[in-house]
């Protein structure tokens, strides 16, 4: 049982204002919701242009409303550069320059943790080119951009995204350094992939430095699980025994309110899914079945009801559970 709750708290920016938003407006109703924080995806949302003045004005405006900007560097996945677009365009065509300019712009935004995702979920199912395969080329490079994120002091923070295993993260941070690359830790991500958040945690512990909290039930859909997202408390994740175990190991990572709105299934019954998942071991696997609902007789949006979501993390993130 918690005591409390994280000091980090905040909610992403798209979530709590719409797809469209100004940044400044986005740090008055972060405050308005008691968080400490605004996540608003990469510095282009900021400035357009990365205008060094209006970034640093921007910081400013947050800096004195208490509040922490919260930025990512967008999709990172060689094999699929038409996802890295933002990073292509202020590089002007070089992926590891926009990389560069966009963690650089998040500092001038008072920011020295980006979060990177990898990909989505049809990468680790493309016929055309192996999944490793496609790790490899990231970890490549990631490993690369090690000298300049080390100039910057900067730290990339890796998603446990629909498309990758907390194993899978592991190991690419085994070969990055470590005050270089962590985990950006999203729990309801990894059930797709049918893991057992809090074995996940454990082996990821130490690394993390954000946690995206949703919640999402599974449900039986004949031929596995669906995930249903739901919000914050109504869902198969133990978010108390959660924020303890990464409390311990990561007492300063920040915690983010992610409303998610994949439609994702587990389809384990399907030919070929546990070769695509090596690592799933019994015990873990034993964990993760047990978690399943039957499947309602009129097939529900798996989004969920969105703004009850929004409504129930903003309330657990700024509450103090006894």
């Amino acid at each position: 049982m918690l005591d409390k709750m994280p000091v980090n708290i905040g909610i992403f920016a798209k979530d709590l204002c719409g797809p469209s938003f100004d940044v400044r407006d986005s740090v008055q109703k972060a405050l308005q919701y008691g968080l400490k924080g605004s996540f608003i995806g990469t510095a282009l949302n900021a400035s357009p242009t990365l205008d060094q003045w209006e970034l640093e004005d921007i910081r400013q405006v947050a800096q004195e409303s208490g509040i922490t900007l919260g930025l990512g560097i967008g999709m990172l996945n060689p094999y699929r550069p038409e996802r890295s677009s933002e990073a292509l365009k202020v590089g002007n065509g070089d992926l590891a320059k926009g990389v560069c300019k966009l963690t650089e712009a998040a500092l001038l935004l008072g920011q020295s943790d980006v979060m990177l995702v990898v990909g989505k979920e049809e990468d680790r199912f493309d016929r055309s080119v192996g999944w490793s395969d496609q790790l490899e080329e990231v970890s490549s490079f990631l490993k690369r951009l090690e000298p300049d994120l080390r100039s910057l002091g900067s730290r990339v923070l890796i998603k446990t995204h629909e498309e990758i295993t907390s194993w899978e993260v592991r190991r690419l941070l085994e070969v990055l350094e470590p005050d270089l690359f962590g985990v950006a830790f999203d729990p309801v991500n990894l059930i797709v992939r049918m893991e057992d958040p809090i074995a996940a945690a454990n082996r990821l512990a130490g690394r993390i430095g954000q946690v995206m909290v949703d919640d999402g039930r599974l449900l039986w859909s004949g031929q596995g699980y669906a995930r249903l997202l739901c919000p914050v408390g109504k869902g198969c994740i133990d978010w108390p025994a959660l924020i303890s175990k990464i409390s311990e190991s990561d007492p300063d990572a920040w915690y983010w309110g992610e409303i998610h709105r994949a439609e994702l299934e587990t389809p384990f019954r399907t030919e070929g899914w546990f070769e695509m998942h090596p690592d799933n071991g019994i015990a873990e696997l034993a964990t993760w079945i047990s978690m399943g609902e039957p499947l309602s007789e009129s097939r529900q949006p798996l989004v969920g009801d969105v703004e009850e979501r929004i409504r129930e993390v903003t309330s657990f993130l700024t509450r103090q559970v006894v």
